[in-house]
């Protein structure tokens, strides 16, 4: 069961788990006749939705296969249905930023982030199509197992390996690491996720969590044992 706020996306329907980003391909397309009068950038923000709930990245690769996955017709290639049209997906997420649709709060090589309205948008739209599918099936969830990114010879954005890089640069892990984890501030993690102080605690917390599937699909437990540091010191900050 999917709930956002106090809504409920399929009632009696049991949410599918996408534990890694390889299991976005089982996914089942939703009719076409469901969604043909949504707008590319707010089918998008529900592709976006998905893979925040699912604590997976939300880099372009992921967006756009995704939104091919689940709503085909919409982002095939002309000609070449069995592709995504990886344009259409960068489009629609150009008109979700602030001064067009409004649907992100940010938008960077890391992923995208959907602001308040992107997943209000993302919850009322999904509420109608139902909970995303594993062939026939409308509760299944897919059994977790650890399978390593393959690194392509020219990375585009973001892997999981570069999350765990970019902990490891920051200077809050530098403190942990050197065991000064008690000069450890606020401000620290603000930089580490990326965020500001009046960014939604949500959306802190939903980066925190990206951070937490990179530290357990790569098996660093260096990363893990620090980011449940950062969990139990900042508790109230990421609660409030």
């Amino acid at each position: 069961m999917l709930v956002h706020g106090n809504q409920i996306i399929s009632e009696g329907a049991i949410f599918i788990m996408i534990k890694v980003s390889s299991d976005l391909l089982k996914l089942t397309p939703y009719p076409s006749e469901d969604y043909e009068t949504y707008a590319l950038a707010n089918l998008t923000a529900c592709s976006v939705f998905l893979l925040q709930e699912w604590k997976l990245l939300t880099n372009i690769e992921n967006v756009i296969v995704l939104n091919h996955r689940l709503f085909p017709t919409k982002f095939s290639l002309v000609g070449w249905p069995q592709f995504p049209d990886a344009n259409r997906t960068n489009r629609s997420i150009l008109q979700m930023r602030p001064k067009y649709r409004n649907l992100a709060a940010s938008i960077t090589d890391e992923g995208v982030f959907l602001n308040e309205r992107g997943r209000d948008e993302a919850t009322a739209i999904l509420s109608k199509l139902g909970p995303p599918k594993i062939g026939d099936k409308d509760s299944i969830v897919v059994d977790y197992k650890v399978k390593s990114e393959q690194k392509s010879a020219r990375p585009r954005t973001v892997t999981q390996d570069d999350v765990i890089v970019k902990i490891k640069k920051s200077r809050l892990f530098k403190v942990y690491a050197e065991s000064r984890w008690s000069e450890a501030r606020a401000i620290d993690l603000l930089s580490l996720l990326g965020v500001y102080d009046h960014t939604p605690v949500k959306e802190k917390r939903n980066r925190l969590e990206v951070f937490k599937t990179s530290a357990r699909e790569t098996k660093d437990i260096e990363v893990q044992n620090f980011i449940k540091a950062v969990e139990d010191t900042f508790s109230s900050y990421l609660s409030h």
